[in-house]
């Protein structure tokens, strides 16, 4: 006999058939994006990299800085040495042209342009420093300027009080001073170093300045005590 079918032997359930369609509207549906958020978020992140960038660059110029820092100190204190071991100078003082400073041979007379010569052909032998009371002849007082002394000349005309301040003057050195008189001074008193002059009225205090500074710049140092 011919088979007849009934009702299908299982259906599925409404509500399976309805998540699935669910499921699959998960699946498809997109979540829309709000171009104002992402437009603020890159805005966000260039500022980050900005603000990282600029931190850098501060960081740097920091690090330079030090370093000009310390290279300006190094080279401030490197002029500093160097002006510390330049000598001084006083106002007035002439630096007069080196002129041949051998030594005169035995009898050889010596001739000068002036009374005072702070260079030139001298004896071999050098006087000894102090308070003289006779001229010292230039040929010696030469050779004392040479040893870096200083002879500090003073006309024989001049009153006692002052001939008494010039060698107050003298007596606070102890080493390489000489004062002599000089009947061939134009000037009150005359104050020579090694190519180095300058004249006074009277026992002026800057004659001490003078030696100060321009004592010991000679080419030779050789003690010249009293």
């Amino acid at each position: 006999m011919p088979v007849e079918y009934g009702e299908p032997f299982y259906t599925l359930p409404a509500t399976l058939s309805e998540d699935n369609g669910l499921a699959k509207k998960r699946r498809t549906t997109k979540k829309l994006v709000d171009p104002q958020k992402l437009a603020a978020k890159a805005a966000r992140r260039e500022q980050r990299k900005a603000a990282e960038l600029e931190a850098r660059r501060q960081a740097e110029r920091k690090r330079r800085l030090k370093i000009g820092l310390a290279g300006g100190i190094a080279v401030a204190a490197v002029i500093a040495t160097i002006f510390a071991l330049i000598p001084g100078s006083l106002p007035g003082v002439s630096k007069l042209p080196l002129e041949d400073s051998s030594h005169l041979g035995e009898g050889e007379p010596a001739t000068y342009l002036t009374p005072t010569p702070t260079s030139g052909r001298h004896a071999p032998s050098s006087p000894s420093c102090g308070v003289l009371t006779e001229q010292l002849p230039p040929e010696f007082a030469i050779h004392t300027l040479e040893h870096g002394g200083v002879v500090v000349w003073y006309n024989p005309t001049l009153e006692a009080d002052v001939v008494a301040g010039l060698e107050s003057i003298v007596d606070g050195f102890d080493d390489r001073v000489i004062l002599s008189p000089n009947a061939g001074l134009d000037d009150p008193v005359v104050v020579t170093s090694w190519r180095h002059l300058k004249a006074y009225e009277g026992a002026d205090p800057e004659i001490a300045e003078f030696i100060d500074i321009y004592r010991f710049r000679a080419p030779e140092n050789v003690p010249c005590t009293y």
